[in-house]
C-alpha cells in the first residue's frame, strides 16, 4: 500500500513538473501557381510553381517554462522558408526566429535573431499579411522590410505588457553585431475595440542610410476594415510615402485592395487579394499587385493563387 502511495505521489510530481513547461509545434504551408514580370522595380521575373507565394512555408518550435513568481523564460526558433517544389530548405535552418528571453509582470525581453519592431508593429496595418504582393513593399516603403528584411541579427529587446490596449517596446543591435554601426528600435501600439494606432523607428544602420519611421492606423466599421500610413524608407532612394487599403468579409470570402504611392521614387502599386476560408485553418487566397511609374516595364505585374495551411 505504501509503495503504491509514493508511486502516486511520484507521478502527480512529475505531472506538475511538466505542467509548468510547454513547447508548441506551429508552422504555415503554402503551395501556390503565379507569375511574375520583372524590370527596374522589385518584381522578379519567371513563373513560380509550387512556390510558396503568400507567405513561406516554414514551421518552428515555441516554448515556456514557469520559473514561479509570475516570472516565465521563453524561446522560440523557426526555421527559414522551406521550398515547396523540392521540399528544400532556404539558409540558415532557424533563419526567422532564433531567441530565448524572460517575461513577467515587468513586461518581457527576447535576445537573439528575431522580427523587427517594423514587423512587430507595423505587419498588423497589412490587410493582406505581408504578401508577396504587398502595394507597400513592392512601391518599396514597407516598414517590415526596411534593411531589406523583417528580421535582426543579435537583437536586444524589451516590450511592454499590454495595459488597457496599449504596449511599447525598445531594442538596440550593438555596433559588434552591425559592422561597428550600432542601431535602435522603438515603437509604440494602441488597439482597443475597432480602433488601432502604431508608430515605429529605426536609426540608421549603415552610415549611408537614415532613421526610418512610420505612423499607420486602422479602424474596422464592421462591414470593412480600412487602414492608413505614412512610411519615409531607410535610404533616400527608397522614398517615402503613404498607403491606404480596405478589406471586408463577404460570407466566407474577404476580399480587399491596398495602395501606396512612393512620391520620392516617383512609383504606385495597386495590390487586390481575395481568400476563401475553408475552415480556421486552410484557405484559398488569389493576390494581385500592379507597379506602375517612371521608368517602370509595361507590364510590372505579380500575382499567385495558392492554398495556406496553418498548424
Amino acid at each position: 500500500m505504501k509503495k503504491t502511495l509514493l508511486a502516486l505521489s511520484a507521478v502527480a510530481c512529475c505531472g506538475a513538473a511538466f505542467a509548468q513547461s510547454s513547447v508548441t509545434i506551429y508552422g504555415v504551408i503554402d503551395v501556390s501557381v503565379g507569375s511574375k514580370t520583372g524590370g527596374k522595380f522589385a518584381i522578379s521575373g519567371g513563373k513560380d510553381l509550387n512556390a510558396s507565394y503568400h507567405t513561406p512555408t516554414r514551421f518552428g518550435l515555441r516554448g515556456t517554462e514557469d520559473l514561479g513568481g509570475g516570472l516565465k523564460a521563453n524561446f522560440n526558433l523557426e526555421t527559414n522558408g522551406i521550398g515547396m517544389a523540392t521540399g528544400s530548405l532556404g539558409g540558415n535552418m532557424w533563419g526567422r526566429e532564433a531567441w530565448t528571453g524572460l517575461s513577467g509582470n515587468f513586461g518581457s525581453t527576447r535576445f537573439g535573431r528575431t522580427s523587427s519592431f517594423g514587423t512587430q508593429g507595423h505587419a498588423r496595418f497589412d490587410l493582406n499579411g505581408i504578401s508577396t504582393s504587398s502595394a507597400m513593399d513592392v512601391a518599396g516603403m514597407s516598414p517590415v522590410t526596411w534593411y531589406g528584411s523583417s528580421r535582426r541579427d543579435a537583437q536586444l529587446q524589451y516590450v511592454t505588457n499590454n495595459m488597457g490596449g496599449f504596449d511599447a517596446g525598445v531594442s538596440v543591435v550593438l555596433a559588434g553585431n552591425n559592422a561597428n554601426q550600432s542601431s535602435t528600435s522603438i515603437r509604440a501600439n494602441y488597439g482597443a475595440g475597432p480602433l488601432a494606432v502604431g508608430i515605429v523607428a529605426e536609426t540608421k544602420r549603415t552610415a549611408a542610410n537614415r532613421t526610418a519611421y512610420a505612423v499607420a492606423g486602422s479602424y474596422d466599421f464592421g462591414v470593412a476594415k480600412a487602414v492608413a500610413g505614412y512610411v519615409v524608407s531607410e535610404t533616400v532612394a527608397k522614398g517615402k510615402g503613404a498607403y491606404i487599403g480596405a478589406v471586408a468579409p463577404v460570407g466566407p470570402f474577404k476580399v480587399g485592395f491596398q495602395y501606396a504611392r512612393n512620391t520620392a521614387a516617383d512609383r504606385n502599386a495597386t495590390e487586390l487579394f481575395a481568400n476563401y476560408a475553408l475552415s480556421k485553418r486552410t484557405s484559398l487566397y488569389a493576390d494581385y499587385v500592379k507597379l506602375n511609374g517612371s521608368g517602370a516595364p509595361v507590364k510590372a505585374y505579380s500575382y499567385g493563387l495558392g492554398i495556406l495551411h496553418t498548424f
